[in-house]
């Protein structure tokens, strides 16, 4: 591949000045394209996977929403209700605090 690059190079060599300065701002033109052009690439293909990220995160919390949608409204779940949400307990319960975590 180099050598025929070389060859066609050395063709090139007997052109007159300003063809020869065509085809070098050619050459440097289309080079600096493909860098800026894989440089935006880079950049679309990271906000494509965060984007693809977040939607896997809404999805979870849309099934989440729609499992506790989807749960029968009963004497268990209202205990769990008031555990979670309102920090409730048992009168038998006995409750730990860890400091430790903090």
């Amino acid at each position: 591949m180099l050598r025929k690059v070389l060859v066609i190079f050395m063709k090139y060599i007997r052109m007159s000045l300003p063809v020869k300065l065509t085809l070098l701002l050619t050459f440097v033109f289309l080079i600096i394209t493909y860098i800026s052009l894989e440089i935006k690439y880079n950049t679309l293909e990271e906000e494509r996977d965060q984007l693809n990220a977040k939607i896997d995160t809404v999805e979870d919390s849309i099934e989440a929403l729609q499992n506790s949608l989807n749960t029968p409204f009963d004497e268990e779940y209202i205990t769990k209700l008031a555990k979670e949400k309102l920090n409730y307990c048992l009168p038998d319960e006995v409750i730990f605090y860890n400091d430790l975590i903090n």
